[in-house]
């Protein structure tokens, strides 16, 4: 089993399952499941994962505080957050960093290079901050 932990946020159960499948089947990732971000904040205070993948597409009514909830306990905790979104080229890395995040990973994503664009994003991130 990996040693690498990912926190997985994603209300959509069918996507849940495919991110989940690609993450631990070909990324080799430990996979932490989470169906709402409120429910991903209460698991980080449990866990310390190596990273936050969250879907921006979230139907809880109060979304953006806990949003802001999450990053503010990433921060503190040094775990940095990927957003995955059909928007991610609204943003450039400088601006997503300036919001809180490590990246964003377009929608539709490919499966097999999805744990691949992830240690990239990270490895960026890590450079940028340097």
């Amino acid at each position: 089993m990996s040693d690498k932990t990912i926190l997985l946020i994603e209300p959509e159960a069918s996507l849940r399952a495919v991110l989940e499948i690609s993450l631990s089947e070909l990324g080799d990732w430990h996979v932490n499941v989470s169906s709402s971000i409120q429910q991903g904040i209460e698991q980080c205070k449990i866990t310390q994962p190596d990273v936050i993948l969250l879907d921006t597409s979230t139907p809880e009514i109060d979304a953006l505080i806990f949003v802001e909830q999450l990053k503010y306990h990433s921060m503190a905790r040094s775990i940095p957050i990927l957003l995955i979104t059909a928007r991610a080229d609204w943003f450039t890395s400088h601006q997503l960093q300036a919001m809180g995040f490590a990246g964003a990973i377009a929608k539709p994503f490919n499966p097999a290079t999805l744990s691949a664009q992830i240690v990239h994003l990270l490895e960026a991130n890590r450079e940028e901050r340097s």
